[in-house]
């Protein structure tokens, strides 16, 4: 661990000095690209939160041998209060609608429509709340999913109950915060235009990955000399690999259920923002989600006997993290460069700055009580 400390320090020193840099040269591109990065950090974080509540809620014994991974990550949530510093200083920058008198009549009239909520005071007021409210759930699940020594039956049945009572609420809350903040940080990036599902998408894709990161954790994560997932029982490792199927089908299926209504309805304001994104070169990056996100986990993980292998789950979970990082890619950056798909080292960058901090501190508090 100390090791992975220090390789998550150094990445997120080198990324933090690149940003730096960039902010002086090209400071949106800089701005939207941290933007980008943070909004992949934070749905797996949250995607991993959501997962221990929900377990909590459902009693499901499966999920034991994965949830102290879970946990890990979820632990990490208070990193985003830290990280999410430069999009609340940065607004300006990264907004159109901060600046209104730059863009075309049309946009000024329904930017202007939209005034009471999209103004910078209230954008940052809204999102302390996010942040507040994402940290006080994860710390107030982790300090009940610790055992305290020398507790006993009654102790432990009293923190059961509060556990779920908290996981209860922490899903209404921490799921309305995560949606308000998907509309605010990212579909307010193209202000005119707006879907109800948005923040649904966000959340599929963010807790297929977090489900992901855990799989490929516990590929490296050891009990005794092997595996977590080599030495989890045939009938978990395929409970993991069943959990993956169902999100990448709930993913694919929000996906398309937006782009469905948006297309039949076939009014030119609201089919904008995939004119962008399919229309131009940022197609590429469509078609590699659509593949690598739905249609490769639902083939590999179809058959039952191939969800019990620890090796394909742990190979695919990686994947999934991956595809994650590019779907975030393809829903942030054309709102900057929407005539084609324009990759920047500010990408990496930022990618390093807040993925090392994240990582850093999933390893720093794993090895803390």
């Amino acid at each position: 661990m100390r090791r992975v400390n220090r390789v998550s320090a150094g990445a997120a020193l080198v990324g933090f000095v690149l940003f730096v840099i960039g902010l002086f040269f090209e400071p949106r591109q800089a701005l939207t690209s941290y933007l980008f990065a943070y909004a992949v950090a934070f749905t797996i974080v949250l995607g991993a939160l959501f997962h221990l509540m929900i377990g909590q809620l459902t009693g499901a014994r499966w999920f034991d041998v994965f949830r102290q991974l879970a946990l890990d990550v979820a632990a990490a949530t208070p990193a985003l209060v830290l990280l999410a510093i430069p999009v609340v200083l940065g607004v300006r920058a990264i907004y159109p609608w901060t600046a209104p008198a730059l863009l075309s009549p049309d946009a000024q009239r329904l930017i202007a429509r939209k005034h009471v909520w999209l103004n910078v005071p209230f954008f940052i007021m809204r999102s302390v709340v996010y942040v507040a409210v994402w940290a006080i759930f994860a710390e107030l699940v982790r300090r009940l999913s610790v055992r305290r020594q020398g507790a006993d039956a009654i102790d432990d049945a009293v923190r059961a109950h509060k556990l779920r009572t908290t996981s209860a609420a922490g899903l209404i809350c921490v799921g309305l915060a995560l949606t308000f903040a998907s509309f605010d940080w990212l579909m307010s990036l193209e202000p005119t235009w707006y879907s109800t599902i948005y923040g649904v998408y966000l959340f599929a894709g963010g807790i297929l990955a977090a489900l992901g990161l855990v799989a490929a954790m516990a590929s490296r994560r050891t009990s005794g000399r092997a595996g977590l997932l080599e030495t989890a029982t045939s009938d978990q490792r395929a409970a993991l690999g069943t959990l993956l199927f169902t999100y990448a089908m709930f993913w694919a299926y929000i996906g398309f259920a937006q782009f469905l209504i948006i297309w039949i309805g076939d009014i030119p304001g609201d089919a904008s923002w995939y004119v962008s994104r399919t229309r131009t070169s940022w197609v590429v990056l469509a078609v590699l989600t659509a593949v690598g996100q739905f249609a490769l986990p639902f083939l590999l993980l179809l058959p039952h006997a191939l969800k019990r292998r620890a090796g394909l789950l742990a190979w695919l979970g990686a994947w999934l993290v991956a595809m994650h990082v590019v779907d975030v890619y393809w829903i942030v950056l054309p709102a900057l460069h929407p005539l084609g798909l324009h990759v920047s080292w500010l990408d990496a960058a930022a990618l390093l700055l807040v993925g090392g901090v994240v990582a850093a501190s999933i390893e720093w508090r794993a090895d803390s009580p």
